[in-house]
Order: structure tokens, then sequence, then C-alpha cells
């Protein structure tokens, strides 16, 4: 029976205070933590230590025992998480603060296995491989971390194609981009969201001094984000690389 947890009366904890990696052994899929004392020493010695892991309408929590008898390693049930995001959790184990949220982290994401389009040396976006045919391409915007686009497992070299193939980048990115700035500028102000202010760091690369409009018409939107892509297309020479990429294909032809 799944314990239930209050999520009130918590502690905010850094995402640096923990150490979490998926692992295979074997055939079997481990999670492993490491704890920093630092944080061991804010919570009583009974305190259950959890860790959430979602992925679109996937959710597990994974038990690491208490925060006086600690384990480092703990099998995961589902199989199936590709790029999940992970949240660690500190809960209280008994009394009247049964199930009681001490403390917990802001999610951030395992497994990311490629990043493209750089804000000096940070990536802004995710790539993993997954099992989403018919569909090539699948993007998950989150709350609180880096937007993940899931590609057809059945795509070589996945690290590859998005960085080099200029279809993805001609075509797939630019809607990418679009949707992830729809999103943003839901804001009413500058974000403060760290994977939100990257991605307004990299459009301000691209067009300096052209401010998102925050809290504008939805035409001033769509004005802001088509000037974006066409700015990301110019610095890029879009076409031009599509027309290379198809013109020997059409000599064949």
């Amino acid at each position: 029976m799944r314990r239930r947890i209050r999520l009130t009366g918590r502690k905010q904890l850094s995402k640096s205070v923990a150490t979490v990696r998926i692992i295979e052994v074997a055939g079997r899929r481990l999670l492993t933590l490491a704890l920093n004392d630092g944080v061991r020493a804010k919570f009583p010695k009974g305190s259950r230590v959890v860790v959430v892991l979602k992925e679109n309408k996937l959710i597990e929590l994974v038990e690491f025992g208490t925060i006086g008898a600690l384990r480092q390693i703990a099998e995961m049930t589902n199989t199936a998480f590709a790029n999940p995001s992970c949240q660690l959790r500190i809960v209280s184990q008994g009394g009247q603060h049964l199930g009681l949220l001490l403390g917990s982290t802001d999610t951030w994401t395992l497994n990311a296995i490629a990043d493209v389009h750089e804000t000096g040396k940070k990536g802004i976006l995710c790539f993993q491989p997954d099992n989403i045919a018919p569909r090539a391409w699948k993007l998950e915007i989150r709350d609180d971390d880096y937007p993940v686009v899931y590609v057809d497992d059945r795509i070589p070299d996945v690290r590859t194609w998005v960085r080099t193939d200029p279809v993805f980048i001609g075509f797939v990115f630019p809607a990418i981009a679009a949707q992830v700035f729809d999103d943003i500028l839901l804001q009413q102000s500058e974000p403060d969201v760290e994977w939100m202010k990257d991605w307004v760091a990299w459009a301000n690369a691209l067009m300096p001094g052209n401010r998102p409009p925050y809290g504008g018409t939805p035409s001033e939107k769509k004005e802001w984000i088509e000037n974006l892509i066409d700015s990301f297309s110019y610095r890029h020479r879009l076409s031009d690389k599509l027309v290379g990429h198809l013109a020997p294909e059409s000599a064949r032809a």
C-alpha cells in the first residue's frame, strides 16, 4: 500500500545535495543515491528518503530507507523510463507528523543523452531516443526543468542527427523553439525559472535588444516568435543548407 505524503511544512533543498544515477546491472535497472552529510544532519534519523521519478504519465516513488539507515541503491520497478524528471523528498516517518513532507528539491532531469543549441557552454534542450512511432519526435515541456525531445529510437545516432541533419535543424528545431516560446511568453514578466532564463538568453543572442513581449497581445507574441525563427534561419543559412543537401538526391533522380 502506498503511503500518502502530505506536501506541507517543507524545507527547500538545493539539487546539489543529492547525486542520483540510473544504472543497469545483469538486466536489472537500479537507482543510486548519494546524499551529502550536511543535509542528513538537518532531519531526524527516522525520516524517510524518497526519490520521485516522473515521465509523461508514469510515476514511481523509489524508497532509500531513512536518514539514519540510508541505502545507496534501490531497484526500480518501472523499466519504461527514458529521461525522467527527478525530485528528492524527505518525509516524516512517525507520530502525529506521519507522512509530512519535511524537505524537497526542485526537479531535474536524469539521463539526458544529448543537448544542442547552446548558450555559452550550457545546453538548453535535451534529446532522448524512445519508442514513439509512428511519430518521429515529440516535445515535452516541463515546469521546473529543461524541455526534452523524444526521438524515434529507430533513428541511428540521435546525437549526430539533431546536430547535423539539415531536415531536423531546418524543420524540427524551429517548430520546437516556437512551442517553447509559446509557453515562456505566457509569463507576465521576465521569468525566474532557470531553464526559461537560458532560453531567453539564447533568443537575446539571436535578436539583441528585442525583448520578449511578456504580457503582450497574441499578435505581438506571434510576431516576436516569427522574428526569432527568421533570425535563427538567417544565422544558420537553413534554406541554403537544405537545398545543398537535396541537390545530390535530385541529380541521382
